[in-house]
C-alpha cells in the first residue's frame, strides 16, 4: 500500500483545550494506531508510514504543551485524561476500527496512561499496546533500580526537553558536567537554581525528585495484550522488565544487545547485518500482532505466546539469531 501525505487532525478537550497532530491514512485499513508524544509529530513521518503500510491508519500527535498542542506542558501530569478522550473521539470517527497504542521512551507512558484512560471512560476498547524503552513515571525514571539517582541524565532530558513547548539544544558535554557537579554538592534541587529556570520548571524539577514509584500491576490492570521491547543496556531496562512481569494479561517482553536508542545502537556491522536478516524488531512486532488477531505477518515461532501468560524474545549476540520462550523477563 502506498501511504498517503497526513492530513491536519485536532482534538479539543473538555478544557477547550485542542490537542494536534498528523493523521495517516490507507486504503483499507485494518487497524489504528495511535502515537502521542512530547518529541514534535512531525519528526515521526517514517513510523506513520511504517504502520500505514502495514494497513493501519495512524495518528501522531503532539500531547498537551508540546509543539503545535495546545495548554501547558507538564511533563507525566495529563497523559491519563487527556489520551482517554483522545480514543474517544477516535472511536467515533472510525467505529469498529481496533486501536493499537505505540510509544518509545516518554510516549511509552502516555501509551499506557491512554489505555487507562480509556479503560475509565469505557467507550472505547483498546486491542494492544506496544511499548519501547518505556520512561514510565518520574521515579521510575529519576532513579535506577538500585536506588541511585540518575542525576545527569535528568539534567540533560530535563533542560532538553522538560521545561518548554519544544526542545532546546542539549546542554554540551562540559555544561552537562558541571551541572552534574553542581547537583552533586549542592543538591539535585537547590542547583537548579542557578540553572536560569522558571519558577514552573523550578516546581517541576522538586516534584520529580519527590515522586514515588509506580505499583505497576495495581494502575494497569487493564486485561489488555502488551508488547515490551527494552534493551540489555538500556537505563529504563529493570523497569520494562518489571512491567512485563507484572502485566494482569498476556505479555511478551523484547530484548538485545542494545540501549534507549535500539537498533540504533548496535555498533558492531557484522551482527547488525545478522540481526537485520533475522528480521530485526520489525519482524517482531509483526509476528505479534498477527498472533493477537491483528493485522500483521505470521511466524512460525508465535506458538510460544499461546497459553503462556508471560514470553519473552532475545536477540543472541553470538549469531544474531532469536530466542522464543514461555518464560517471564
Amino acid at each position: 500500500m502506498t501511504p498517503m501525505q497526513p492530513r491536519e487532525h485536532v482534538c479539543r478537550m473538555r478544557d477547550g483545550t485542542e490537542l494536534r497532530g498528523q493523521f495517516w491514512e490507507c486504503a483499507a485499513p485494518a487497524g489504528l494506531v495511535v502515537i502521542r508524544t512530547p518529541y514534535d509529530a512531525r519528526q515521526h513521518a517514517a513510523t506513520a508510514r511504517s504502520w500505514s503500510a502495514r494497513g493501519y491508519h495512524c495518528l501522531i500527535q503532539d500531547v498537551r504543551g508540546r509543539y503545535r498542542s495546545g495548554g501547558d506542558w507538564t511533563a507525566y501530569q495529563h497523559e491519563e485524561d487527556d489520551g482517554g478522550q483522545v480514543l474517544t473521539q477516535l472511536g467515533r470517527e472510525h467505529p469498529g476500527l481496533p486501536i493499537v497504542l505505540f510509544g518509545a521512551s516518554y510516549a511509552a507512558h502516555a501509551a499506557l496512561e491512554a489505555a487507562r484512560g480509556a479503560a475509565h471512560v469505557g467507550s472505547v476498547t483498546v486491542a494492544a499496546v506496544i511499548v519501547l524503552v518505556p520512561a514510565l513515571g518520574l521515579a521510575e525514571t529519576a532513579w535506577d533500580s538500585s536506588g541511585t539517582p540518575q542525576i545527569r541524565h535528568r539534567i540533560g532530558w530535563w533542560h532538553e526537553h522538560g521545561r518548554t513547548r519544544c526542545a532546546q539544544n542539549p546542554l554540551s558535554a562540559a555544561e552537562l558536567a558541571r551541572r552534574t557537579a553542581e547537583a552533586d554538592d549542592a543538591g539535585v534541587v537547590d542547583a537548579a537554581k542557578n540553572w536560569g529556570w522558571t519558577p514552573h520548571a523550578l516546581a517541576q524539577w522538586r516534584r520529580l525528585w519527590q515522586a514515588e514509584r509506580i505499583d505497576l500491576a495495581a494502575r494497569y490492570d487493564l486485561g489488555i495484550p502488551l508488547l515490551v521491547i527494552s534493551g540489555d543496556d538500556d537505563f529504563f531496562d529493570n523497569d520494562a522488565r518489571r512491567l512485563a512481569r507484572t502485566w494482569t494479561a498476556a505479555s511478551h517482553f523484547v530484548t538485545g544487545p542494545w540501549g534507549h536508542g535500539l537498533a540504533g545502537d548496535i555498533a558492531d556491522p557484522e551482527l547488525r547485518s545478522r540481526f537485520r536478516a533475522a528480521g530485526g524488531l520489525g519482524g517482531i512486532i509483526e509476528a505479534w500482532l498477527s498472533a493477537h488477531d491483528l493485522s500483521g505477518t505470521a511466524a512460525g515461532w508465535t506458538e510460544v505466546l499461546r497459553d503462556a501468560p508471560h514470553t519473552r524474545s532475545t536477540l543472541d549476540p553470538a549469531d544474531g539469531a532469536w530466542r522464543h520462550e514461555r518464560t517471564a523477563p
